[in-house]
């Protein structure tokens, strides 16, 4: 079965059309490749915009380092070289580099010294560019901090502005000059993505974003809107759902059986290290009450993203501790705090909350991310399960538990999760145990996994080897040979 997003991208005749590149890693540039390789096969005119060292900030190069500027431009250049060698269409391919319409030096002195908040910092504007909220977003993604300190990441935060007003008026250059009919980019959560993804929204010129799909065959390609959208994303599992053929429930339980085994296709098994069937000691003392389960998120994964974070609390930590503060007093409940498995390691503003607040209460016990307790024996020995828009949710409903989901989940319009209005139904819920919970589908979450198996689309010259490797045409799209040698030597340096 084709699915209609296949036939968004093949909808795409005779055009002129605009591509970004940011992200010259695996599978991010061979799926750009494979992009402008299928629409220059359907007739179009194709604008490459590539950097050539211009930017001083971008998800692949934090730091602004000369060498791993030199080693993504080799690679996006050979990747060009690929196309101009295979596709017999690549004369409607034209390459174009920032600084043939601005110079970024132009752009160094316009803002302030520093923001007194992460939260002015969130809601600076650029014209009417929210280049701050970007570039929170990039800063939270390479500090794997949602509470960064503004003061140590001054010049991260400094580069960030000055790369995302740059290329905001950039774009608004191109947009004027070749006037294209179809903008394509990567993510469009970054520095670097965010200013065209605006520009085309303020011009109301269609656009697509393009990730990695459900699988590792797969990319995504999703029009006018991000990868990480919770509209975009129901819509796009209802339709796949009422399309699907009648393998649709075998697919979908599929997804859930290979998560539960921490089977790793499109990406990391969070899970894969900890021991099968492994409990806390405390639960065989405890099995005579209700046992509650609190999983936590990483907060550094939706901060700086807009529609994501709980309903009714300020973050997870605030709501966490507030539960664990009302059912202090609560005999008959042994309430766990899972910590998410992603946060293994991290000594951030997060760990330092847990740490400091919700530790040393006598309500929760807390096991750690680095546990090797198995999260899916501990969901089967629970009478709830607590969420904020995990996977783990949807999970712990596909085994038939009760959940609340406290937070934006792209599972949440499913019926097989409880969505409270506010707190204080919350501590009902875990206070009363004879609380008459409504009846729900469990089974619902079957559309989810199915969604998860199905969305994007297939590669077809591009041969995965792992997350983040694989083959171009049958060979690996590297930098030129010097220029990877040089920034090995470099980075060992």
């Amino acid at each position: 079965m084709q699915n209609r997003i296949m036939k968004d991208l093949e909808t795409i005749h005779n055009q002129t059309i605009l591509i970004q590149s940011t992200n010259q890693t695996a599978p991010h540039l061979e799926t750009e490749l494979e992009i402008i390789e299928i629409l220059l096969n359907q007739g179009n005119q194709v604008y490459w915009l590539q950097c050539k060292t211009e930017l001083k900030n971008c998800f692949y190069n934090p730091k602004n380092d000369s060498f791993r500027c030199n080693t993504c431009y080799s690679k996006v250049s050979n990747g060009l070289k690929i196309i101009r060698e295979n596709n017999t269409f690549s004369n409607n391919l034209h390459v174009l580099n920032y600084s043939d319409f601005k110079d970024i030096k132009d752009y160094k002195s316009i803002f302030k010294e520093s923001f007194d908040s992460l939260e002015e910092l969130k809601s600076f504007t650029y014209k009417s560019y929210d280049v701050g909220l970007a570039a929170v977003s990039s800063l939270v993604s390479f500090t794997r901090d949602h509470q960064p300190n503004l003061v140590v990441y001054k010049d991260f935060i400094n580069r960030g502005l000055i790369t995302g007003t740059f290329m905001y008026d950039v774009a608004h250059e191109i947009m004027s000059k070749i006037k294209p009919t179809f903008v394509i980019l990567f993510n469009g959560r970054f520095i670097e993505n965010r200013p065209l993804l605006r520009v085309c929204q303020h011009l109301k010129i269609d656009y697509a974003t393009h990730e990695k799909g459900g699988r590792l065959q797969t990319f995504l390609f999703r029009k006018n809107s991000i990868p990480h959208s919770i509209d975009a994303i129901n819509e796009e599992m209802d339709w796949l759902w009422k399309n699907a053929g009648e393998d649709k429930h075998e697919i979908g339980e599929g997804f859930f059986t290979k998560k539960i085994k921490g089977i790793e296709d499109a990406w990391f098994s969070f899970t894969k290290e900890q021991e099968q069937g492994m409990l806390p000691q405390s639960l065989e003392e405890n099995k005579n009450k209700r046992i509650i389960t609190i999983f936590n998120s990483s907060l550094d994964e939706y901060e700086g993203l807009e529609g994501f974070g709980p309903y009714f609390y300020k973050d997870d930590n605030v709501g966490i501790e507030k539960i664990c503060n009302d059912l202090l007093d609560v005999e008959g409940i042994k309430l766990y705090l899972r910590i998410h498995p992603n946060l293994r390691g991290l000594q951030n503003s997060q760990a330092e909350f847990i740490n400091k607040r919700i530790r040393p209460l006598d309500s929760v016990e807390i096991i750690d991310a680095e546990d090797t307790v198995d999260s899916y024996a501990l969901i089967r020995a629970s009478d709830i399960i607590i969420v904020f828009g995990s996977t783990v949710g949807i999970e712990a409903a596909f085994m038939g538990k009760k959940v609340i989901l406290l937070g934006r989940a792209a599972y949440e319009k499913l019926s097989c999760c409880y969505i409270p209005k506010n707190h204080e139904e919350v501590i009902e819920m875990l206070r009363d145990e004879n609380y008459p919970f409504s009846e729900i589908n469990t089974k619902e979450a079957i559309k989810y996994g199915y969604w998860n198996e199905t969305f994007g689309l297939p590669h077809i010259n591009y041969e995965p080897i792992g997350f983040n490797k694989g083959k171009y045409r049958g060979k690996f799209l590297k930098a030129n040979f010097i220029t990877r040698k040089l920034k090995q030597i470099f980075e060992k340096k």
